[in-house]
């Protein structure tokens, strides 16, 4: 039996040996928007996975709303597709095309500015931890409580849910 000749670097895999992923498709005009912790904020969860804690989203914030402050447990990416949002003590406001890109451990209050709501895609790992002004935790939000409050609103509103949690 001839010896194998060992792959050169820079070649691919044989294609037997090769693994596919799935692409998911999500029709985010089959999925309700529901509210979120304070008066003019609605989310709308695209996928979730409670065993790693990674959450798809879109969120919409009415003028002047805003979430209070929080710390990220993980990364935070969001894209802001229309409108005018940011951070409380940044010096930038984010628009249309533009991107936020948040390390784990930070600690963040926003609010949408303007006259339209502001909208945007996002994607985290990990909870988020909302706090008083002394730093106390008021609540913390996570893949598996998120997934709970778009089941719920499903139920209050006889929505047939769509399963969100298929990665």
């Amino acid at each position: 039996m001839a010896a194998r000749k060992p792959a050169r670097r820079g070649t691919s895999a044989p294609k037997a040996a090769a693994r596919t992923a799935t692409a998911r498709f999500v029709a985010s005009g089959d999925l309700p928007w529901f509210p979120f912790l304070s008066e003019g904020i609605h989310l709308k969860l695209l996928r979730v996975n409670p065993s790693t804690g990674e959450m798809v989203l879109m969120i919409r914030v009415q003028p002047g709303a805003g979430l209070g402050t929080h710390y990220h447990h993980g990364v935070v990416v969001a894209y802001t597709i229309s409108g005018h949002w940011r951070y409380r003590d940044a010096d930038w406001i984010a628009g249309p095309g533009d991107a936020i890109i948040e390390p784990a451990g930070s600690t963040r209050a926003f609010e949408a500015v303007g006259e339209e709501a502001a909208e945007s895609f996002v994607h985290l790992t990990g909870a988020l931890e909302f706090r008083d002004e002394a730093g106390k935790t008021l609540c913390i939000e996570n893949a598996e409580t998120l997934h709970g409050r778009y089941l719920a609103h499903c139920a209050l509103h006889g929505i047939a849910p769509v399963d969100v949690t298929a990665f």
